[in-house]
Formats: structure tokens, C-alpha cells, sequence
């Protein structure tokens, strides 16, 4: 704040003491701007992500936690209801690379923080090898999703899991972009209801 300004505060809050908390209220508010609920929400620790890296990861991760939650919360999005997770798997591997699980982790935080979303996990290959060989691994990949939520306390009546193998490519498999395109885990949310029980700013929600 400004020397005159403050000066010209000061001045007002003695006459006027009534008004003394709303003049410093006011520059606050014009530094920090008008807080967006959809994007910075704050969840309630829950044991297993409490105070850990897995629990700061899921916080961060964008644009998948931001983008599913913005869904949730009422947003229309060109994707419709479908979320890609950014994970690695080694060649032929069911298990994501363990320095890959940020969107899970953010995924498992989000389940837990809107109560009634129900999703499907679907598993994507590209069409190089043969098609029940992908089929049977984009399934295990789905279910290691799957399993991983299950293992921290989301009902197993709320995620399902699919492997698709390369029956619905999203890109060209006859380039190396496009078949990494296709290999790909989906979060396709099935039911929701977007009223999120632990979302405050500035304080527990009341």
C-alpha cells in the first residue's frame, strides 16, 4: 500500500473505526483476486495419502486432476467425460513406472472427495502384436487401477475396469505418434453427482 494511501486509511479508521477492518479488507482482496473453487479446492487428509508425497502429487497434478474435477463440478469440456491418465508402463508391463502415478494418486483423491462418481477404467493398445495378447494386457492395466483404488477404500461398486485392447484407436496406428496415442489408460466418468463433500477456500466448509 502506498504512503498516502495508508495515511488516508488511518486517517478514516480514527473517525470512523466502524470502517477500520473494511478499508484493510480491501487491498487484500484486490491483490489476491477473487478465488476459483473449481481449481484450487482443498481436500480432507485421510490416512492413507495424509502428509505424504502421493497425497502433494494428487494436489498437483494437471491437467488431469484439474480437468476432472472443473467436469465434476459442472464444466463442459470438448472431451465430454472421458480423462486420459499420463502414466508409463515398461513393454508389456501391467504396473505403471512407480514415478508415473501422479494422476492415479490424484484420481484416488478425487474419488474420495466426491463420494457418488462412478467411473470405468478402460485400457488402450495400439494394433502391433496380436489382439487378444493386447486385449488381455489393456485389461490387466485397467485392473491394476482398479485395484489400486480399491486397496486404499473406494467401493469396488463404483469403478469398474475394461481392456479394450486396439479396438477404439484415437489416432493414426500407422505413425509412431499415433500408436503412442493409442496405448493409453481412460477414466470414463458413468455417474456423478457434482457436489463435492470437502471443498472449502478460506476454512472448513460449513
Amino acid at each position: 500500500m502506498q504512503a498516502p494511501l495508508r495515511s488516508t486509511c488511518k486517517s478514516i479508521a480514527r473517525q470512523y473505526p466502524r470502517w477500520a477492518s473494511f478499508l484493510i479488507l480491501i487491498p487484500s482482496l484486490l491483490l489476491s483476486g477473487c478465488p476459483d473453487p473449481t481449481k484450487k479446492y482443498t481436500l480432507d487428509p485421510r490416512d492413507l495419502v495424509s502428509n505424504g508425497i502421493g497425497e502433494q502429487s494428487a494436489r498437483t497434478a494437471a491437467p488431469f486432476g484439474d480437468d476432472m474435477v472443473r467436469y465434476l463440478m459442472g464444466q463442459t469440456r470438448e472431451a465430454g467425460d472421458t480423462f486420459v491418465l499420463d502414466v508409463d508402463f515398461e513393454p508389456g508391463g501391467f504396473a505403471p513406472r512407480m514415478d508415473t502415478l501422479g494422476d492415479v494418486e490424484a484420481l484416488l483423491v478425487i474419488m474420495r472427495d466426491f463420494p457418488k462418481l462412478k467411473i470405468v477404467v478402460e485400457g488402450h493398445t495400439d494394433n502391433a502384436g496380436d489382439p487378444k495378447k493386447n486385449r488381455k494386457l489393456s485389461q490387466w492395466r485397467a485392473n491394476w487401477v482398479k485395484q489400486f483404488l480399491l486397496e486404499r477404500g473406494i467401493n469396488e461398486e463404483r469403478v469398474e475396469a475394461a481392456g479394450l485392447g486396439d479396438s477404439d484407436p484415437v489416432a493414426d496406428n500407422d505413425t509412431q505418434r499415433g500408436r503412442e496415442q493409442n496405448r493409453r489408460l481412460v477414466v470414463r466418468v458413468i455417474d456423478f453427482d457434482g457436489k463435492p463433500i470437502n471443498v472449502w477456500m478460506d476454512g472448513p466448509k460449513k
